[in-house]
């Protein structure tokens, strides 16, 4: 059976927000990250909360739409990312700050992205500061009564994460 999510008083089909996050993502990547060659895998086979090696960013949605929008990356493919958005080589990033700029930027991106989504059906959204955590090994666990779409997305051996967690769904 789909799952739906009602916002607002609007109700959107889990498949129809994970077309515009699809969409969203890969017109990013191509346009502000010069990467073109990402597919996407949705629907997902299985929950994930525990990372590796990896970077998310998240931005908080308030008003009359509420919950947060997230990006879970490979820090190797976070790191090209942001090279390449940068017109900089691999080994000129020096440090983790330019990186974890670019991810947040990135995640506020794809959350003004979904904010349209809201805005053209007359709601009312507002977006957080993006937040970035890193490390080796952590879990992101969104305490919440609501539902997520999840949609992930592999370039290469690397696979990540745009998810899209609303509140009261």
């Amino acid at each position: 059976m789909p799952l739906s999510f009602t916002v607002g008083g609007a109700t959107l089909a889990e498949e129809d927000l994970a077309t515009h996050i699809v969409g969203a993502v890969k017109n990013i990547f191509a346009t502000m990250i010069f990467i073109s060659d990402i597919e996407d895998r949705y629907p997902l086979d299985k929950p994930v909360s525990h990372f590796t090696c990896s970077i998310s960013g998240m931005v908080g949605l308030g008003g009359d739409c509420t919950g947060m929008v997230g990006i879970h990356i490979p820090e190797e493919l976070a790191r090209e990312a942001t090279a390449s958005m940068l017109g900089m080589e691999m080994d000129e990033i020096e440090g983790d700050g330019d990186v974890h700029d670019a991810m947040g930027e990135l995640t506020n991106m794809l959350a003004g992205e979904v904010k349209m989504i809201f805005s053209a059906r007359g709601m009312s959204v507002c977006l957080s500061t993006p937040s970035v955590i890193s490390g080796r090994e952590y879990s992101v666990e969104v305490v919440s009564s609501g539902a997520a779409v999840v949609v992930p997305f592999d370039r290469g051996e690397h696979r990540f994460l745009a998810t899209l967690q609303l509140e009261g769904s």
